[in-house]
């Protein structure tokens, strides 16, 4: 059965997917946003990544504006942050807070939201998504779109529609929240209860250093499994050397901290080689958020895939390779570039050409 009709579908409510929405329904587009959770945000709130990492060069010039800001002053709204204490422009803020003030985001400006929702495949004629098979607690539904994008954070809708896609490279890695009475009473004494809170980190970092285990594919069902239990045993072991009167462990992660699962190639691949190029269709701008000064265009043509003429995507997603992956994997760069998908989408459908 069909269940709605839209001008664009959204799949999957992470960061990326907040701003193509946003962007969209800005431009007056009858947009759908569709989660599998029930929780906005994706890994920024479900997976405790909470550092909104900086909009800047590291050089006091901000690069990143937009959306992108407008999600990085939200994150704090009704939450705690450390703004004022960072050299770059950035934060840390409470995921909880942040989860509220999406919710908030996305029902003022109109878009309608589906969660408990699961994508299943697109429906596709002659490279164009004619709407998506879902499957929650109504059954299985068709909601139709005159456009698409992919979201998911795994490419998962424009794999199935055919995009020749890439895999990555994944190590164990895993955050929560923790506390103990030391840091309690720390925020008791200074009156700020962001110190009562803490990132519980254990893992490889961001390019597998200090792996001690095999590397794990996101797009792999048991692979998932086992990446989550794992990094969950692993966080019993380090819980179990403390004293479980003094210490708590506050909350675990919703959803799996992959950080490279699957994008698609598109019409051009980002690549570190490109730091500091300049392209005629670049969407935007984004610093190196391991260092200061790098600096990198994107452009347009990462969005979208040879073939599908009425889909994009954003986020990690996005065709970029190598180091430029590292760098255009993180929330401020999901956020620009779901907004350029989302303007995308938008004068697509405007012009009557394709994307």
């Amino acid at each position: 059965p069909i269940a709605g009709e839209y001008d664009l579908i959204v799949v999957g409510g992470g960061v990326a997917g907040v701003a193509a929405a946003l962007a969209a329904r800005r431009m007056g587009l009858q947009t759908l946003l569709v989660e599998k959770s029930v929780i906005l945000g994706g890994l920024a709130t479900l997976g405790h990544i909470v550092i909104y990492l900086p909009l800047c060069d590291g050089q006091g010039r901000q690069v990143i504006g937009g959306i992108a800001e407008e999600l990085l002053q939200l994150s704090i709204k009704y939450g705690y942050d450390d703004l004022a204490k960072q050299k770059r422009y950035r934060t840390t803020f409470n995921a909880p807070a942040f989860v509220l003030a999406l919710d908030e985001l996305m029902v003022d400006a109109g878009v309608d939201l589906l969660f408990d929702t699961v994508f299943s495949r697109p429906v596709m004629d002659d490279g164009s998504c004619q709407g998506i098979i879902v499957e929650n607690k109504s059954g299985r539904q068709l909601y139709t779109c005159r456009t698409i994008i992919d979201t998911t954070g795994d490419a998962d809708v424009m794999a199935r529609a055919g995009a020749e896609c890439v895999e990555g490279d994944n190590w164990l890695t895993f955050w929560g929240y923790h506390s103990d009475l030391d840091v309690m009473q720390k925020a008791v004494e200074t009156g700020d209860v962001m110190q009562a809170v803490g990132l519980l980190r254990c893992g490889a970092g961001p390019a597998g250093q200090g792996a001690e285990s095999r590397k794990y594919s996101g797009v792999d069902a048991r692979d998932v499994t086992e990446f989550v239990l794992a990094g969950r045993r692993m966080a019993k072991e380090f819980v179990k050397k403390k004293d479980k009167k003094q210490y708590s462990l506050l909350a675990l992660p919703g959803m799996a901290q992959f950080r490279t699962t699957r994008r698609i190639t598109g019409f051009y691949e980002l690549t570190s080689a490109d730091v500091f190029a300049r392209f005629e269709d670049s969407v935007g701008c984004v610093g190196d958020w391991r260092k200061a000064g790098p600096i990198y265009e994107i452009p347009y043509r990462t969005l979208i895939a040879p073939g599908l003429k009425n889909m994009l995507t954003a986020g990690r997603t996005i065709a970029a390779k190598d180091d430029a992956w590292e760098v255009t994997r993180v929330i401020p760069v999901a956020a620009l570039t779901g907004q350029a998908a989302g303007t995308a989408a938008a004068l697509a459908l405007e012009s009557g050409e394709d994307v």
